[in-house]
């Protein structure tokens, strides 16, 4: 490409990204489920009893949905990924229809994993302003509440989601694109429809994007955090962890130093605090979803349960009576990260599909995997997929800014590699630059040698340095100018050509298209 027209073709990078490559899934999946046979005899029950759980879970909630959904069984292989019940962009839209694909091929099970157990950050639709100085523009369907989990916050009514459909059909439409409104009144209109019955915004959103993406002949499975967290098996699990808390905390926090140590991370926050101790007892990687908040929680001496310096629950000493109390008090105890994560790669999932962000910090629960249950963490993949708004035709990048700058530089320190650039439409002007150019030259070769007076030979080299770049002046001008449009068009591409825009923007045909 000519450097002055400068920028990365817009579709350059729109293709799935997956590692290992998507060809070698089943190969790892097939391993993860043979390495179970040598797994001691509890976990492979608890295996067993999670993936019957879980499968049958998301069949009764995919139904319900009224969206079509997978006939295949438990029994087989099972393949998994998940995110927030959010407008999340198409790189995570990617994993499901990459899951889609592998169930497919191999008659496996798909089920993506709704994560309405996390922080609710709100559900927003960004959209990009094109005026003087592009912006970005929000648009509210679901307020964020930081302390609620999404299962925990109320779902918008008929007259905000009138709202939402109306003003950001507006600001769509501002983009002069149809087919972005489009899918966005389609997006819409599948709101609309998964309304009706929908109890909590998880199911909302869920049934609205498996409306929209009806077209793309999905049929994998859908299941909520909150409700895979109240299954026996999971209670089970979570009672593990809490009758041996002080144990898990150490081989997490230790899982945690190694991950800081090996990738440099300075501060105690990274990727997420310690696990800590205190008046309350040992903190658990869990959270108590009560009173229409998230709570921390901690176990006791006793084995009593703290949810926010409440007393909860008498645990007991044993797993056996922590899955009993759990189950008896009906407490809405879910996961973390970690041990989301964790349990859907370790008991439910042959293979679990991550995003970039998610692949990189699940190196701490492998090492949580390897050192708690000293078995082999099974392998995952990790996927994404970029696609942008067809609004700019290329994007100006910071390589492409320094590239002209770097260019400017030379007409200040070597204007003499820049002869090229000469007008020889001024008579004798090229004949005079390549003189100055030689005696630049003679100038850098005496001021190596020894004896030389430095300081006149380096007065000299600037004054020649000078005239050329006046020579060179109009060229310098041009550099210029392509450096001050290069510097706004890369402002002005950082919003229009942001990878992070909703799905609800972007067809799910092509998606799939790309995908399968």
């Amino acid at each position: 490409m000519d450097a002055d027209c400068s920028g990365t073709p817009i579709g350059a990078h729109e293709a799935p990204e997956c590692s290992p490559p998507f060809e070698e899934w089943r190969l790892l999946a097939e391993a993860n489920a043979a390495a179970v046979r040598d797994w001691p005899q509890p976990l492979r029950e608890l295996r067993e009893r999670a993936r019957t759980e879980t499968a049958t879970l998301a069949r009764g909630f995919t139904a319900g949905l009224g969206v079509s959904a997978s006939a295949a069984g438990s029994d087989g292989l099972i393949v998994m990924t998940g995110h927030q019940p959010e407008l999340y962009h198409p790189g995570v839209w990617a994993k499901d229809f990459l899951v889609q694909r592998f169930a497919e091929e191999t008659g496996a099970l798909g089920i993506d994993v709704v994560v309405d157990t996390d922080a609710c950050d709100g559900v927003v639709l960004r959209v990009p302003v094109v005026d003087d100085s592009p912006s970005v523009r929000q648009v509210v369907l679901i307020a964020a509440q930081p302390e609620a989990a999404y299962a925990q916050v109320a779902l918008p009514d008929a007259a905000v989601r009138a709202s939402f459909r109306e003003v950001g059909a507006e600001v769509v439409q501002a983009l002069h694109v149809p087919a972005l409104r489009r899918h966005f009144i389609a997006f819409c209109d599948a709101l609309e429809c998964a309304a009706t019955g929908a109890a909590a915004p998880a199911e909302l959103m869920v049934g609205a994007r498996r409306r929209y993406e009806a077209p793309a002949d999905t049929d994998y499975l859908e299941v909520l955090a909150s409700s895979q967290a109240r299954t026996a098996s999971f209670r089970a699990f979570a009672a593990s962890v809490l009758a041996d808390a002080q144990h898990f905390r150490e081989v997490t926090n230790s899982a945690l130093a190694a991950f800081r140590a090996r990738t440099g991370a300075r501060s105690a926050a990274q990727p997420f605090p310690d696990l800590g101790a205190g008046d309350d007892g040992i903190e658990v990687p869990f959270w108590l979803l009560r009173g229409g908040r998230r709570v921390a929680a901690s176990v006791g001496d006793a084995g009593v349960l703290y949810a926010g310096g409440e007393r909860i629950a008498e645990l007991g000493s044993t797993e056996e009576s922590a899955a009993a109390a759990l189950a008896e008090h009906d407490l809405a105890l879910v996961p973390r990260a970690l041990t989301l994560t964790l349990f859907e790669r370790l008991f439910v999932a042959d293979l679990f599909v991550h995003g970039t962000g998610g692949g990189r910090y699940d190196e701490i629960t492998d090492g949580v995997i390897s050192a708690y249950y000293g078995i082999d963490p099974p392998a995952y993949a990790v996927a994404t997929l970029t696609m942008r708004l067809p609004l700019v035709s290329h994007i100006v990048t910071d390589a492409d800014v320094t590239q002209a700058e770097e260019r400017l530089r030379l007409f200040e320190h070597n204007p003499d590699t820049l002869l090229d650039r000469l007008d020889d439409e001024i008579p004798g002007r090229r004949a005079v630059a390549e003189e100055l150019a030689r005696q630049k030259a003679d100038a850098v070769a005496a001021i190596a040698l020894p004896g030389a007076d430095k300081k006149v030979l380096g007065q000299f080299i600037r004054k020649i340095n000078e005239e050329l770049s006046d020579a060179l002046e109009p060229a310098r001008l041009e550099v210029e100018a392509l450096l001050e449009r290069l510097r706004a068009e890369r402002d002005e591409h950082a919003v229009l050509a942001d990878r992070t825009y909703a799905f609800c923007l972007f067809d799910p045909c092509e998606v799939a298209r790309r995908v399968r």
